[in-house]
């Protein structure tokens, strides 16, 4: 490796900001971000200019195409893929659900362009904006509603146990499915267990996880669980029984650097109550009161 950097041209940090036309100082900001290829020599900052380059043309594909990181949502989902379908090749929108709590690092980290998520503050009970402030506190974001969803108890078709809430599901021993570490959905399990004082080791299978909602929904189809807790859009798309908990909000976040370019403009412009219902004919679980209102500005 350290042959090849040797055949390369090395830029120097005042070359790399004569060459990217900002001063010093940003250049500095960029290698504590860890953004911008670089290696340190004797002391020195060098920057190996091939690999500038292409840090740079993956920038500018980044201005056409968006990467959403975050929570699982159906609905979403079929925006994205509306979206995509409408402006492809042009455009795409790439959705990594990889949990609410992780979105937000990969926001903080640059490794997306937004952010969804879900999380209820249990201190404040304000959801999303409190664990904003305390993991993206050094960005600025700004922070639109999607749309309110319910959450609740996912059960077999006519709820062979008559299981009526979370008490039923521990003492009687229901065969549960949680999500996975950092989601939205899992943390609110958390926090409805530390209401009713119970814990996790009293929950059968609480360290049996899936990914997303749907997967909770068809481990209940088949009989694997009695129970999982997730939407309810969910349970009728798969025809089970639901038992609602909690209505919550379900946010996207957007850098502030990145609310002004044009691709990003036409996505939040899709974010529209109308656009959303025509992709499907009904919204079971979903209220659309607050759809691409701004939240937050920070």
């Amino acid at each position: 490796m350290l042959v090849m950097l040797m055949m390369e041209e090395l830029l120097t940090t005042r070359e790399l900001a004569e060459l990217l036309r900002l001063n010093e100082k940003k250049v500095y900001q960029l290698i504590k971000e860890g953004g911008i290829p670089h290696v340190r020599i004797t002391g020195k900052w060098l920057f190996p200019k091939w690999h500038v380059l292409r840090w740079i043309d993956e920038r500018v594909e980044r201005e056409e195409n968006i990467l959403i990181a975050g929570s699982d949502d159906i609905l979403l989902g079929r925006l994205l893929a509306s979206y995509s379908r409408e402006r492809f090749p042009k455009s795409v929108i790439f959705y990594s659900p990889v949990g609410s709590l992780k979105g937000i690092q990969c926001l903080s980290e640059h490794k997306a362009q937004a952010c969804c998520l879900h999380l209820l503050d249990v201190e404040t009970g304000e959801y999303n904006l409190p664990f904003l402030e305390r993991h993206l506190s050094s960005q600025e974001y700004i922070v639109i509603n999607l749309w309110h969803r319910k959450q609740g108890l996912i059960l077999k078709r006519n709820n062979p146990l008559g299981i009526k809430g979370l008490d039923d599901m521990v003492r009687r021993k229901a065969r549960f499915v949680n999500r996975n570490k950092g989601s939205g959905t899992r943390l609110f399990l958390e926090y409805l267990l530390s209401q009713k004082e119970f814990h996790e080791t009293e929950i059968v299978g609480f360290t049996d996880e899936v990914d997303t909602h749907l997967e909770v929904g068809l481990r209940v189809l088949f009989g694997e669980v009695d129970v999982g807790l997730g939407i309810e859009y969910v349970s009728h798309l798969l025809s089970l029984d639901f038992i609602p908990l909690q209505e919550e909000r379900f946010d996207l976040v957007i850098p502030k650097e990145l609310w002004p370019i044009r691709v990003m403009k036409e996505f939040v412009g899709s974010i529209d109550p109308a656009n959303i219902r025509r992709l499907a004919r009904s919204l079971p679980g979903y209220s659309l009161k607050d759809t691409g209102k701004v939240l937050f500005k920070s």
